[in-house]
């Protein structure tokens, strides 16, 4: 049954188009009014553009006859003080002497070339457009409410533009589906929008409202049908109530959109409701301004052959809603066009003072077109070579976005510098583009290519909109980095590219509804790139531990420059962990430290509690000293400033005050030259032997010398602890710290030898090139060293 009134709506639209085709095409538009003179003679008085009139009459002439007979006779005259459908007119002319010429002027049929383009060709590729996209609608959603309004509108705007040209020959099937559909566009608008709200759980608009509409509308319409029989008086006021009426209910709904688009100014629907009021401005506005109020009052600034075609806008703005479910990001529209419509009104102006000079004082048309040209193409040159000043001064005025991309570039590119693990980056990702983009969700996705079965294999976190991973399973062709894929819900973004494998970060939509805009693209895209560079990287640091492992394996040992890498992460780790612990543990106990000596003082206590209190205050001092000995010991502070020979001393002066041994140090010179690394080495090496010494080998004497000898360290160590059998280094856990001297020795290309027995004390010897790998181990900068 649906499909039987669908077929026959649809024959009888195409018949009443073929009906309108051949009016425009057979019936020239004469585009003549007239009105009777003092002395009841019919008077050209104004001619429409592109009409036959415009070439064949003027203003002022007295129409004798049309088509041989009385020009009163006509009914068309009598009812619409026009001329249209005559073979022939008989005029007289008043000449410049005062002479009156008889001319007799036979109309040429058919449609002139401005005819055919403005009548039909336009008119007809609008209406194919909205059949097109009427068709879509109804294969896509036929059974929804919202769609079929949305098709009426889409149909009632094709044909009051179609059938306007007819209307305007006065063909009475022209004027009848000119008044109905022409009133009934804002009807179905409303109507569309009351349908569509209902998925936001929002009214348009009251039933009883909407039925108001459809009277009036109606109303209307009969209006227009019964002006055209002959005789009726109506016809001198139905053109002025269907003007009225559609200026009426169009700034009915202007009212209703910004009254809901102010409702919603801190909600989700904003976007929408200013997407379509701007929509609705584009669309209605220049024939609102420029044909339908003017024509009302006196004659149209432009006629409505012209604006007619920007209600195309409003078709157009409301199939990409309603098909696509998303919506224009409007402020990212709206201040550019503000922008750069500020921008060129000087110029333009400029531009049309330019040419009114060209014209006026040139009389050579070709002269005139040629300066035209050049003035023009000056002006455009001028003013594009200008434009990079203007944009930098006005730019951040007029365009202030709601986001800093260029700060946010910034500071992800910080943030990712820091990356050792795939899901560190995936975190700064997510976190980016949710602090960024007022998104409901973000996930990663992997694609591997099986080679075995030359298909894809996708994986995710489960987190991703249902169809995701089915649609990058069915990709074309390998997209690369940076690439943004349209998925059924938000988009795909390639954020990494390594052999067969490929990274996709999935963004969900907007929860304002709007689809990405240049800007937004251009950042996803440009932090995707970052994304891709790490990603690259990440792999190439597997890559190099995988060959790291098999070398290993091979050799048995580790090379020293992979022990001095494995040493430079623990430094920098140590580092972290200091500033840590100095930054935030540290810094809060002296707040609540000075809390609680603030209130001890402020308030008189019983002096039990204030026992119980100072006893809180020295087990907060207590635990502040061991967070700062504990960051001195991670990093030990001003040791490049201070050198190995002080910094040794400065470390005993400390070990000596909490330990039961007493050290003696002998270094030579007094100011040994290494580098930052060697520094370190010895400094943690010592650290290691001290505390060694305390815990586990109970000395009471330690002698420490250093030597400069030549291009080598020479550093001994001895106690008179209790020793142990070398045989256990490599078997206790309890000498853990010893093997960790070895390697780091070893890293530096130094050479080691351990001498103990049991009950005869322990001694350490060791040797360090001072001219090796001064610039390895990522310490060059003294970052070990900051204070």
């Amino acid at each position: 049954m649906k499909n039987f009134k669908f077929g026959a709506v649809f024959i009888a639209l195409l018949a009443l188009v073929a009906y309108l085709s051949n009016v425009i095409i057979n019936q020239r538009d004469l585009g003549i009014n007239v009105a009777l003179n003092a002395e009841g003679q019919v008077v050209v008085t104004t001619l429409g553009p592109g009409g036959w009139g415009e070439k064949a009459l003027v203003p002022g002439d007295i129409v004798l006859k049309v088509d041989g007979d009385d020009p009163l006779q006509s009914e068309v005259i009598r009812q619409y003080r026009a001329i249209e459908g005559a073979d022939n007119i008989l005029v007289g002319r008043t000449g410049l002497d005062g002479t009156v010429k008889t001319l007799w002027l036979p109309v040429v049929h058919g449609a002139s070339a401005h005819g055919m383009l403005f009548y039909l060709v336009i008119p007809g590729a609008s209406l194919l457009l909205l059949l097109i996209f009427s068709g879509y609608v109804y294969w896509k959603e036929k059974d929804t409410h919202a769609a079929q309004m949305l098709i009426l509108f889409f149909l009632s705007i094709g044909l009051s533009y179609f059938s306007s040209a007819a209307s305007g020959m006065l063909d009475p099937v022209g004027r009848i589906t000119l008044g109905f559909s022409f009133a009934y566009i804002p009807v179905f608008f409303v109507h569309f929008m009351q349908a569509y709200l209902r998925r936001y759980q929002e009214q348009f608009i009251t039933r009883a409202g909407l039925k108001v509409l459809y009277i009036l509308a109606s109303l209307v319409g009969v209006l227009m049908t019964i002006s055209i029989i002959p005789g009726n008086p109506i016809h001198l006021l139905e053109k002025a109530i269907l003007l009225v009426f559609f200026i009426c209910s169009n700034f009915f709904i202007v009212y209703k959109l910004i009254f809901k688009f102010v409702k919603h100014r801190s909600g989700d629907l904003k976007s929408l409701f200013k997407f379509t009021l701007t929509g609705h401005a584009v669309a209605f506005l220049p024939f609102l301004l420029f044909d339908a109020i003017p024509g009302f009052f006196y004659d149209s600034i432009i006629p409505a052959k012209l604006t007619a075609i920007f209600l195309l806008a409003i078709p157009i703005v409301y199939f990409y809603l309603f098909v696509t479910k998303r919506l224009f990001d409007i402020d990212f529209v709206l201040n550019r066009f503000f922008y750069y419509t500020t921008i060129s009104f000087v110029p333009a102006l400029v531009i049309v003072g330019l040419l009114a000079l060209t014209i006026h004082y040139n009389q050579y048309m070709w002269l005139k077109w040629i300066q035209i040209f050049v003035l023009v193409y000056l002006m455009i040159t001028l003013f594009l070579f200008a434009k990079e000043f203007i944009d930098y001064r006005l730019r951040p005025h007029f365009l202030k976005e709601t986001h800093d991309f260029q700060g946010s570039i910034d500071r992800f590119s910080k943030r990712i510098s820091k990356v050792m693990k795939r899901s560190d980056l995936e975190q700064a990702l997510e976190r980016e583009v949710c602090l960024i983009l007022p998104v409901r969700n973000v996930s990663f996705l992997k694609i591997v290519q099986d080679i075995s079965t030359d298909s894809p294999v996708v994986t995710g976190d489960g987190r991703v909109a249902p169809g995701v991973e089915s649609t990058l399973q069915k990709l074309p062709h390998k997209p690369a980095l940076g690439d943004m894929l349209r998925m059924p819900q938000g988009v795909g973004l390639v954020i990494g590219n390594s052999g067969t494998t490929q990274h996709i970060m999935w963004i969900d939509e907007k929860v304002n509804h709007t689809s990405l805009n240049l800007d937004e693209r251009n950042w996803l895209k440009t932090i995707a790139h970052y994304s891709g560079i790490v990603y690259e990287n990440l792999y190439l640091i597997e890559g190099l531990i995988e060959n790291l492992e098999a070398e290993m394996k091979n050799q048995k040992e580790a090379p020293s420059w992979v022990l001095r890498l494995i040493f430079t992460l623990s430094e920098n780790e140590r580092r972290r962990l200091a500033s840590d612990l100095h930054d935030a543990a540290l810094q809060d106990q002296l707040i609540w430290y000075r809390k609680l000596e603030s209130l001890m003082l402020d308030y008189p206590m019983e002096e039990g509690l204030v026992v119980q209190l100072e006893q809180i205050k020295e087990g907060l001092l207590d635990v502040i000293h061991q967070i700062r000995q504990t960051c001195n010991e991670l990093r030990p502070p001003l040791l490049k400033e201070m050198g190995i020979v002080e910094a040794l001393e400065q470390l005993i002066q400390q070990e000596q005050i909490r330990s039961n041994y007493s050290v003696k140090l002998w270094a030579e010179p007094t100011v040994i030259e290494l580098n930052d690394v060697q520094i370190l080495a010895v400094y943690r090496i010592v650290q290691e032997l001290l505390r060694n010494a305390d815990k586990h080998a109970g000395a009471s004497q330690i002698m420490i010398r250093l030597e400069q000898r030549d291009d080598e360290l020479f550093f001994y160590y001895k106690d008179d602890g209790r020793g142990l059998q070398l045989t256990e280094l490599t078997d206790s856990f309890k000498h853990m710290g010893i093997s960790g001297i070895k390697e780091r020795v070893k890293s530096l290309d130094g050479e080691i030898v351990f001498k103990s027995e049991p009950g005869k004390g322990f001694e350490v010897q060791l040797t360090l090139p001072l001219d090796t790998h001064s610039e390895e181990g990522g310490v060059s900068d003294g970052s070990y060293f900051a204070g």
